[in-house]
């Protein structure tokens, strides 16, 4: 071939890899258009009064659901479960205070006190009732406590296997005294990340007004294992406590309903459908002519 001909093959080639060069470029840039930013998605931290909390926000629609984690816990927690719901309503998690992204706040706290940051911090964000209220173990004792101060505010609530507000009288009256030392333990507020005592709020709640009438799903976990339960048959009663708790809860408003996961205590981790079809179904009830 001469040099013509190996200069025509060349510059041939040269197209070719040209346009497929343009071709993938163009591709990729498509398939990277789904992964834009939602234009709905709201986080940052917001001002509850000398202090500021984290919240992040996701998707569109009312209510708003809004979740609080378990002790010690942030709005990480919640992965498994904001992109489905997110996807049907506006869905906001966020960090209490000492906690995450979060300001620090004094000690020891309660859950009256989350229950007047997140009142605070939600009217600060400018998110309007009603609410969607989500709460897994101690959030769904503020959860409780949100719904009894502000009942015309929310809508419906889903508590993720929540702490009993007799927790510590119940599993200490069926285990022996140094089980219940050490449960106790993790509920000193100098010792947990919160801040909290459980103590105190129970005292909030028992003297609390009753829930409001809205729809009420309480989703049970079926084992609560510590490393530290050594004693024989204490597993079992501590399970029969928690379901108790929880049955009654369930049965305190007319709208309540009992669903036993059968899982360990952090259902939204270990089995987030389960959360998420108790919140979608809520939801779609609501919007229903």
């Amino acid at each position: 071939m001469d040099d013509d001909g190996r200069s025509s093959g060349a510059a041939q080639r040269l197209v070719s890899w040209f346009a497929l060069f343009v071709l993938v470029t163009m591709t990729v840039g498509a398939c990277g258009s789904s992964s834009e930013p939602d234009p709905t998605a709201m986080s940052g931290k917001f001002d509850v009064g000398g202090r500021s909390l984290y919240l992040m926000c996701v998707g569109a629609g009312s209510p708003t659901v809004v979740l609080d984690a378990g002790l010690g816990n942030n709005h990480d927690t919640w992965t498994s479960v904001v992109p489905a719901v997110s996807r049907v309503t506006r869905t906001c998690s966020y960090d209490r205070a000492n906690l995450g992204d979060s300001d620090s706040a004094p000690k020891p706290r309660s859950s009256g006190d989350v229950v007047a940051d997140l009142h605070r911090l939600l009217g600060t964000a400018a998110l309007r009732p009603p609410y969607l209220l989500v709460g897994h173990s101690f959030g769904g004792l503020n959860m409780r406590l949100f719904a009894s101060n502000f009942p015309t505010e929310v809508g419906g609530l889903v508590l993720v296997d929540p702490t009993p507000t007799t927790f510590l009288t119940d599993e200490c009256a069926v285990v022996e005294p140094s089980l219940c030392a050490t449960l106790r333990a993790d509920w000193d507020p100098s010792k947990n990340p919160d801040g909290l005592s459980l103590d105190e709020s129970r005292r909030e709640i028992d003297g609390a007004n009753p829930l409001p009438d809205v729809p009420l799903v309480v989703l049970a976990a079926t084992e609560h294992r510590q490393a530290a339960i050594t004693e024989k048959g204490a597993e079992a009663r501590i399970e029969a406590a928690w379901r108790n708790a929880e049955t009654q809860l369930a049965a305190s408003v007319p709208q309540g309903r009992l669903v036993v996961v059968s899982s360990g205590h952090d259902i939204h981790r270990l089995h987030p459908e389960a959360v998420i079809s108790a919140v979608t179904s809520m939801l779609q009830a609501s919007r229903a002519p």
